[in-house]
Formats: C-alpha cells, sequence, structure tokens
C-alpha cells in the first residue's frame, strides 16, 4: 500500500508538499512524471497533483512511483546490469565491471570493421543502411543532417552499402545453386 506523507514544516500560506515514504522510513518529494517542472502537492486522500500541468497522481501511477522510490539508491554513475551498483572507468574509456566482468566501449571507440578511406557520413549512412529502417531518403533525418552535397552523396554511398550488407546477410540459400 502506497503510504502519502506530508511534509510538517510548511508555512501556511503554501499548500503542503506530498512525499512518498520509502523503505527506510525516509520520505521523498516527489517531481511531476507528467511535466518534469515541479513537486507534486498534497490533493486528498492518497493522492498528489501538479500545481503546473494538472496532473493528478493516485492509484496504480502512485504505486508504482513508491515502488520506485522504494528501490536502493545507486552509489555510482555507471551501475551495471548485473546489479553491481558501479562500474569502473578504465583510461581507455571502457567502463568495465567488476562483479561480472562486463565492459561497455564508448561510441567513439575505434572499431576494426571502420576503415579510415570513408567519412562520417558514409559509415554513419552504412550503419542507418545496415541496421535502420528502410525508410524513403526523403523522410530520413539523418541524411538531411549534411548539408554539403558530398556529404550527402557519402550518406547515400554508405546506405546502400550497408544494404547490400544487410541484404548479403538475410538472404536465402537458393537449394539448386548449393551443390
Amino acid at each position: 500500500m502506497c503510504l502519502v506523507v506530508h511534509d510538517r514544516g510548511y508555512d501556511r500560506d503554501k499548500e503542503k508538499v506530498g512525499s512518498v515514504e520509502n523503505s527506510n522510513g525516509r520520505s521523498r518529494t516527489l517531481t511531476c512524471p507528467f511535466c518534469s517542472e515541479t513537486e507534486l502537492r498534497s490533493f486528498g486522500r492518497n493522492s498528489l497533483r501538479c500545481e503546473e500541468c494538472g496532473g493528478v497522481l493516485g492509484g496504480a501511477l502512485l504505486e508504482t512511483l513508491n515502488r520506485i522510490v522504494e528501490l536502493p539508491d545507486a552509489t555510482g554513475d555507471h551501475a551495471c546490469e548485473c546489479g553491481h551498483p558501479e562500474m569502473r572507468h578504465l583510461p581507455d574509456g571502457v567502463y568495465r565491471c567488476p562483479a561480472c566482468g562486463s565492459e561497455v566501449t564508448p561510441v567513439s571507440a575505434p572499431v576494426s570493421w571502420k576503415s579510415p578511406d570513408h567519412t562520417e557520413a558514409y559509415w554513419l549512412g552504412w550503419l542507418d543502411g545496415r541496421y535502420g529502417d528502410p525508410d524513403c531518403f526523403t523522410n530520413n533525418r539523418r541524411l538531411a543532417k549534411w548539408e554539403g552535397p558530398s556529404e550527402r552523396l557519402d550518406y547515400y554511398r554508405g546506405h546502400r552499402a550497408g544494404h547490400e550488407a544487410r541484404l548479403g546477410k538475410v538472404r536465402l540459400v537458393n537449394p539448386a545453386r548449393s551443390g
């Protein structure tokens, strides 16, 4: 059951600030999940309301927020999926979990398949063609990012190469030719 408590120290001119009590007995004020602008205020029995957007929390949504508040605080900035509270940041930019050994490389890390012979526009086009949605180029926001004609052409060439790589990977083998 979700318990909404009210901060004891408040001015008589201001409404009570609503908060949710966690498992340690401490209460935390909640920021509105709808607009993320203001703290929620008490609004009736076991419900909270945002003065900014008018959103009201009660029932299942308030219970879910209470369960989130009850979760233990993460001590580090980069928690691991295994539950370890903090991954170690190594000098090469990789994050490594001391508990399970998993590593997370930064997006800017060099990769073996990316040759320096092509531009950034080409490689982003290649990734979009290989793994992205096969959208029409008139609706492609990533293509619109490139302003120069040579960059747009590189993106298109990369997209075509990536799309061909996708088709090559999923193409079925013809049993008549494999022999």
